[in-house]
């Protein structure tokens, strides 16, 4: 009997809290959660949709200072190495685009918005394919926060994917 060339397509929720705080020198504070899909032997994994929404709040009660604030993020990327060799940004040398990354938010809290909800529904068409360890790495992040107080971010998201049988060659 052939083994069918997909299988699928599944889903599954996901929920991940992470509080990010101090930056680091380079004025960012990441981390990436994995998020491993079990394929069956001879099988990779896809992903199709990502839906779901991102919420970022201070963690301490009360106002952010005035005159503050802070860039928050996340997304969905594969383990493959960060960068670019075919996508460069003119006039900016030492940044390239990121080829592993295919679901990417962004946006910023501050005195006058303390508070972010950023919902989504992506049909991944290009780049949800994983890397040979079925591995989804779930990135959050912190930049420029000059608050002082941590940041609570939670992408909560349902994944659509398939397996798809890997060919011999």
């Amino acid at each position: 009997m052939t083994p069918s060339a997909v299988l699928g397509p599944y889903s599954a929720a996901v929920n991940i809290a992470e509080d990010l705080g101090e930056t680091s020198p380079s004025g960012l504070s990441s981390y990436a959660s994995r998020i491993q899909f079990n394929a069956p032997a001879g099988y990779g994994t896809r992903i199709l949709r990502v839906y779901g929404d991102f919420i970022a709040f201070p963690t301490q009660p009360g106002v952010i200072p005035s005159g503050t604030s802070v860039e928050i993020g996340w997304g969905l990327k594969t383990t493959a190495p960060d960068g670019s060799t075919r996508v460069t940004y003119p006039g900016y040398p030492n940044v390239s685009a990121f080829d592993n990354s295919f679901v990417w938010l962004q946006g910023s809290l501050s005195d006058l918005e303390t508070r972010a909800r950023l919902p989504y529904d992506l049909n991944v068409l290009v780049g949800g394919k994983l890397g040979a360890d079925n591995i989804m790495l779930s990135q959050a992040f912190v930049a420029l926060n000059t608050t002082g107080i941590a940041i609570h971010m939670e992408p909560t998201f349902v994944v659509v994917y398939q397996f798809e049988l890997q060919s011999a060659t």
